[in-house]
């Protein structure tokens, strides 16, 4: 489990970087209306990358796709560096940054999900689950802290070469993660079968608060996930996209949005810290896993109504704030809960799931907003 919650630490430290330096360089130099295209080529990148992985994945372990992959962030992550120190407001460079970081979270999600659920699909209790998505919180509060104290005084490219050692440190990790097969096939499942699971699975529920259905076809539970996030994943990038717009018209100098946005997320993982390490275990135990994957999207539903009915600039910037704090429950209950959602799948279409939910799913709906947008 240490690797694992070491992984998650350092791969979320490094996106945490990349995540607060692309956004407020690209709102402070390109300015918010070119975020648009900047979420729709972040799409279009997601998707290609996950189309890779999917092929690599079919005939490697993932420990060697981890590898091959955090190398060639490293290298792009390098590559920039050494661009932007001479190109300060090229839209292209500053495009690939928020690009990157995007393809950064798009990896880390699915290379952490696949190997948690590889390594704890068969316990009983959410709390591995738990405790190696509390990795990114804690990396992203130590993150945070750092960026809000050297906003001012160390250069873009200072950061850059951070993540490069963040990057390097992952590399060296890799050789402690547990070992994966490559991901086979499918087996041709019957619709009309069920499929075999402990009967202690029956204890923590997907579509009621208590009890998961007792014998779900594997593709329509895939499915239902499919559909679930899909939503979600509409209602995040529409909160996330407003959010980001505000506070690029409200903060003009890129100290003070790199400030803002590191400090903001560094408070969201404080709390999102705490809640995972004295209640989000006992409730996701107790009353299962529907609670958050249904109490997040509607939480977000009902903000955004609120926007449609009330429109003054007050009211927008307090509900689009709120809505992306929302992140606490989603990052503390919602993404455990979705992570060990996928354990009641067998690991060759739970691995496909991840891929297809994390990689094409999210991104496919991140572009249709974008170009709505």
């Amino acid at each position: 489990m240490i690797p694992l919650i070491g992984f998650t630490f350092l791969t979320s430290a490094t996106y945490s970087v990349a995540r607060a330096l692309g956004v407020s360089l690209f709102i402070a130099r390109m300015g918010s209306d070119a975020l648009p295209v900047a979420l729709a080529a972040s799409a279009v990148t997601v998707i290609a990358v996950s189309a890779l992985t999917h092929l690599v994945n079919q005939r490697f372990p993932a420990r060697y796709s981890v590898f091959g992959s955090w190398i060639g962030l490293a290298s792009i992550t390098a590559w920039l560096t050494a661009m932007i120190s001479v190109e300060h407001h090229s839209i292209v460079l500053l495009g690939a940054l928020y690009v990157i970081a995007e393809v950064r979270g798009c990896v880390n999600t699915i290379y952490a999900t696949t190997l948690v659920n590889n390594a704890f699909a068969s316990s009983t209790s959410k709390r591995p689950f738990v405790l190696v998505a509390a990795g990114a919180p804690i990396a992203g509060i130590a993150m945070g802290a750092v960026m809000g104290f050297g906003a001012s005084t160390l250069e873009d490219t200072t950061w850059l070469k951070i993540i490069i050692g963040l990057d390097a440190a992952t590399i060296v990790l890799l050789r402690w993660l547990p070992k994966t097969p490559a991901m086979k096939a499918p087996p041709e499942i019957d619709p009309h079968s069920q499929i075999n699971q402990p009967k202690q699975i029956d204890q923590n529920g997907i579509r009621s608060i208590r009890h998961i259905p007792s014998s779900p076809s594997a593709y329509r539970y895939r499915y239902g996930l499919v559909s679930l996030i899909a939503f979600n994943v509409f209602a995040v990038t529409m909160v996330d996209y407003q959010w980001k717009v505000i506070a690029g018209d409200h903060l003009l100098a890129e100290a003070q949005l790199l400030t803002y946005f590191a400090g903001f997320y560094a408070i969201n993982d404080i709390l999102i810290v705490l809640v995972q390490f004295t209640v989000a275990t006992k409730l996701l135990d107790r009353f299962g896993i529907g609670m958050p994957l249904c109490a997040y999207p509607l939480l977000l539903s009902v903000l955004g109504l609120i926007a449609l009915i009330n429109q003054s600039q007050a009211v927008l910037i307090l509900l689009f704030t709120l809505g992306q704090g929302l992140t606490v429950l989603k990052r503390s209950l919602y993404d455990p809960g979705m992570t060990s959602a996928y354990a009641i799948l067998p690991q060759g279409i739970r691995n496909e799931t991840i891929l297809l939910i994390k990689g094409v799913v999210k991104p496919v709906i991140e572009a249709a907003v974008a170009i709505g947008l």
